[in-house]
């Protein structure tokens, strides 16, 4: 135990060392924003994300080619929101957000702020890997099996790409280090969230309900409860930015430009040649001698391909934009969508934002990198369950429960949900409990305004239009209850925050079928997963932009890298498997010979 002379000493040091390092920070700082851009590059990577993080530090591994990172927002370094995990709301909604709002629906989202979904995106170094919540969710083994049989190529099927998972990692977990399904020694830090008290209660909870408790979703199976897994480092927010760039900043081949905007390709026939990036105002125009690379992610990338003449004939030819190759681009668009049910608790086993946000916490994080400020967004339980009868046999979960330890609202619900959801401010502690559907059938899309590039695209997610997506999604909602059920948790007082149904619902008897299912038609979550909408196919497929080696269909030096790739999205949070697929990419550009499949 720490006297108080012996704490106030260890205060002091830290201090001290964080003022030297906030120096080496800001040195690096300024190597990246002072950069000039050259006229030609061998690699031109557009959009400095998850993915094209991972992909520059891979490609400039290589000292004779140049690989050029290009990132329309600022850089990520010498931020206290960033590094911060307990902060990662506080980023949305910012200079560092895109801030995509989805189309009006005359179906669903009338709960929502001006009906629309808010579609919180990274425009920062780094991406979304810089202001989400860092959850470290590989998904499901069958995710990748299925990828393989429908591509006809075995080089996504789960035992190759468990390769490339563990390559990228170092994992933190002691009781993980020696699992054959983790890596240790690679970019990526893992670790386990943050846990209060509250955590060992949900665990216990669902154990009690017949949750088996699971030391690692990453490993071999996803079914049970567990704590979570998190990319952080000592505490601090770990990026594939952080991870791969950063550290490679001292290569001379390397170029990272900040600030700058990719408006289109330059194309020559059916050959992409460059690209054009607005800096500082000014229009450039840069060239590629190998390869352009999009990592502009689901959003960005199909919207940089339409502007640039590829993309559906039809829409393109109505926006008068002269078309260069007619694909699906935009289309296939999924997400995972999300419940929101508040639970009130007597006993101080949660957090409560008074408690979060007191100075004593702050000096315990940032002297000391300890304390709730580590945890990343307070989500630090979770479980996985299979509940469609097809997908029993095989365990392949479509069901994701996240909880979250704070019943603080921090969705963008209309004003009038908004203030009949205030009754959880009077509760000083609680949790949400957020049923997320893992495997939609429903399909959405992106599209073009108009044929002004700087103009934001426009987002239809289609949000459960199947009604098998309705269905898991209610089963999610009442494993919430059951949860909520158990004596374990009626020991510590739990009970439903909203006592009463919200008015959009009123017609409906409170808690049945038909009020949950109104109450997730009006108010869909999206968990920020947006995938599919420049889809990764076999040669001929008419549904897919980019073949197995994730080059674009009938364009030469042209690949898609991020998670616009996937045919179907993972079973759970989609950093990681974005992660994996620019490690593949980054061996299939560099014609390494891939990684041996794992013997498992």
């Amino acid at each position: 135990m720490l006297t108080p002379i012996r704490f106030a000493s260890v205060v002091i040091a830290s201090i001290l060392v964080k003022y030297f390092f906030d120096d080496v920070l800001r040195s690096t700082r300024r190597s990246i924003q002072i950069q000039r851009l050259r006229d030609i590059y061998d690699y031109i990577i557009v959009g400095g994300g998850t993915a094209g993080c991972v992909l520059a530090g891979r490609l400039s591994e290589n000292p004779n080619v140049t690989v050029l990172l290009l990132e329309s927002g600022p850089e990520d370094l010498d931020r206290a929101f960033i590094i911060t995990p307990a902060l990662a709301g506080l980023l949305w909604k910012t200079s560092l957000d895109w801030e995509y709002w989805t189309e009006r629906s005359s179906i669903t989202m009338s709960g929502l702020q001006n009906k629309r979904s808010l579609w919180t995106q990274g425009r920062v170094l780094g991406g979304s890997g810089s202001i989400g919540t860092m959850q470290y969710v590989r998904g499901s083994r069958h995710d990748y099996d299925r990828w393989a049989k429908y591509l006809g190529n075995a080089q996504w099927d789960y035992r190759h790409v468990l390769q490339y998972f563990k390559k990228s990692e170092d994992i933190q977990i002691s009781n993980l280090k020696d699992s054959v399904y983790h890596g240790q020694g690679g970019e990526l830090a893992v670790n386990h969230a943050y846990s209060q008290p509250l955590v060992h209660k949900l665990i216990e909870a669902g154990k009690s309900m017949g949750y088996m408790f699971n030391e690692d979703y990453n490993g071999k199976s996803m079914e049970g409860i567990s704590r979570s897994q998190v990319n952080t480092r000592n505490n601090e927010r770990w990026s594939t930015s952080h991870a791969y760039i950063h550290t490679a900043l001292g290569r001379k081949n390397l170029y990272v430009s900040v600030n700058s905007h990719v408006t289109r390709l330059i194309m020559q026939y059916h050959i992409a040649r460059g690209v054009i990036v607005v800096k500082n105002s000014r229009k450039v125009r840069i060239l590629a001698k190998q390869e352009v690379i999009l990592s502009a992610g689901a959003v960005g990338s199909p919207k940089i391909l339409m502007n640039s003449g590829i993309g559906p004939r039809e829409h393109l030819e109505s926006l008068h934009i002269p078309v260069i190759a007619n694909l699906p681009v935009g289309e296939n668009l999924q997400d995972h969508v999300m419940a929101d049910i508040g639970v009130k608790i007597e006993q101080p086993l949660s957090h409560s934002v008074k408690h979060v946000s007191d100075k004593w916490n702050e000096l315990l994080y940032y002297t000391l990198r300890m304390g709730p400020l580590t945890s990343p967004l307070f989500l630090e339980t979770v479980a996985f369950k299979t509940t469609r009868q097809d997908s029993k046999q095989t365990s392949w979960p479509d069901l994701q429960i996240q909880f979250m330890s704070l019943l603080e609202t921090i969705f963008e619900y209309d004003t009038n949900v908004k203030n009949e959801m205030a009754q959880r401010q009077n509760a000083d502690y609680g949790f949400i409990c957020l049923p997320i559907l893992l495997h939609p059938e429903s399909r959405g899309r992106v599209t073009l305004q108009s044929n002004d590039p700087i103009d934001y695209p426009r987002i239809e997610p289609n949000y459960l239009e199947k009604q098998k997506d309705i269905d898991t999604l209610i089963t999610g909602i009442q494993e919430c209850e059951k949860f909520v059920n158990t004596k374990t948790l009626q020991d510590i007082g739990a009970e439903l925050a909203e006592k009463v149904p919200i008015s959009i619902c009123n017609g409906h008897k409170f808690r049945s079928y038909d009020y949950w299912r109104c109450l997730i038609k009006s108010m869909p979550l999206t968990a920020y997963h947006p995938v599919g909408t420049c889809k990764m196919g076999p040669r001929g497929d008419p549904t897919a932009v980019v073949d197995a080696d994730l080059r674009v269909h009938g364009i030469c030096n042209l690949r898609v890298v991020d998670a616009s790739i996937m045919p179907w999205i993972v079973s759970g949070d989609t950093n990681a498997a974005t992660v994996m697929i620019a490690e593949v990419a980054a061996d299939l550009i560099r014609s390494k010979t891939p990684l041996k499949p794992s013997n498992l």
